[in-house]
């Protein structure tokens, strides 16, 4: 990829992505020593991955009103400062309520940043490059998922939970330092007002992108979230092994959400989703029967992490298309209340997840993650091909 403005400043956003990521999803494999520093047990330390989820549900739609009157470049700077510091007091707080307070703010940006950071992708993106740009933006996410997050609990197990923090601080302040010099100063913002959120739920056609979004996003979630426990009393393997089975289940996220972003540009994002969703529930379904053999459910989950991914470009394309299409006077709205419906998928899913573990068995799971991206695929299959 050649380094012109356009590509840097999106470099620029997915390493902002990155520290996002990495931000969301490190305190679960830091769990145990966060509750040693403060006296607490485990389910009560957990409130810090609760109130981030919260803060990132609430911040998409609502905190990017204040927002919404400055240019995209001046929103990003704001969002990504107040993140930075969030973490720095994370990293320096040794009370557990500040740091509770800390996460939920991060989250609140968290849920910001993704709904800036996707109108200036595409925004900045070349010509029939625009999903390829989001892609891209969201392959920081997947990454962190890959090598941030195993490399954040290295690091936390070695040096302290803090130091994790405080190196997510230094890496959101050269993120921010990257957006201030390469990003363009003529991105005008959207002014949005908390009406236009209550509008943008009144429009058929975005209540089935935000649909389509809660099933795509959260179908493998309901087996994902507990797949450890599958491939240690199903499949048999031993507990040494699950890390590198996750590991490759990364590896093949971040390249089907590359690819994810290809199709979309040349295909559209409504029969991009056809492809992908149907992708989804063959593959969910198959780990049933593969769970029982080692070779075929390692294969079945590096082919299930890359549809899982792969539809995340196509799902904010057509999420962005619908907006300017039936809400072009408040288009961030819309968009914010679909990144909302990222993490109410992800939450749903990980509840009936639970639910179906709890009383049918790991087994029945993937059945459960094919129902749920089942109605998401009757949605865009029924759907034209106009966006």
């Amino acid at each position: 990829m050649k380094l012109d403005s356009s590509n840097k400043a999106i470099l620029a956003l997915a390493l902002s992505s990155f520290c996002m990521g990495v931000t969301e999803f490190i305190v679960a494999g830091i769990l145990p020593d966060i509750a040693k520093y403060f006296h607490t047990t485990q389910p009560t330390a957990g409130w810090l991955v609760t109130l981030y989820a919260i803060g990132v549900v609430i911040g998409a739609p609502l905190l990017t009103i204040p927002l919404s009157h400055l240019n995209r470049k001046q929103q990003l700077l704001i969002n990504l400062g107040i993140f930075a510091l969030a973490n720095l007091l994370i990293a320096l707080s040794n009370n557990f309520y500040t740091t509770l307070l800390a996460r939920l703010v991060a989250g609140f940006m968290h849920g910001v940043f993704f709904v800036i950071a996707t109108i200036t992708a595409v925004k900045v993106a070349k010509e029939g490059k625009q999903s390829q740009a989001l892609s891209i933006m969201v392959s920081g996410l997947t990454v962190a998922l890959v090598t941030g997050v195993p490399l954040g609990t290295f690091i936390g197990q070695i040096f302290g939970f803090q130091a994790v923090f405080f190196l997510i601080f230094i890496l959101t302040s050269i993120a921010f330092i990257s957006v201030l010099i390469i990003m363009p100063n003529n991105l005008a913002g959207s002014p949005t007002k908390i009406k236009h959120l209550f509008l943008a739920l009144k429009v058929p056609p975005l209540l089935k992108a935000y649909a389509i979004t809660i099933c795509t996003c959260g179908a493998a979630f309901v087996l994902y979230t507990y797949i450890a426990d599958m491939l240690l009393n199903i499949s048999g393997f031993d507990k040494k092994m699950i890390g590198f089975i996750l590991l490759l289940y990364g590896i093949c996220a971040i390249i089907g959400n590359l690819f994810g972003g290809k199709l979309t540009d040349s295909k559209g994002s409504i029969m991009a989703l056809r492809i992908i969703l149907f992708g989804q529930v063959i593959v969910y379904a198959l780990v049933s029967l593969s769970a029982y053999w080692q070779t075929a459910v390692i294969i079945n989950l590096c082919v299930m992490g890359f549809f899982a991914f792969a539809g995340i470009s196509p799902l904010k394309t057509f999420a962005m298309m619908s907006a300017q299409k039936y809400t072009p006077d408040f288009m961030d709205s819309s968009i914010s209340i679909n990144e909302a419906s990222f993490n109410v998928g992800i939450a749903l899913a990980s509840f009936i997840g639970g639910v179906v573990f709890a009383h049918f068995g790991i087994v029945f799971n993937p059945i459960f993650a094919t129902l749920f991206a089942l109605p998401g695929l009757i949605i865009v299959l029924k759907s034209p091909r106009t966006i």
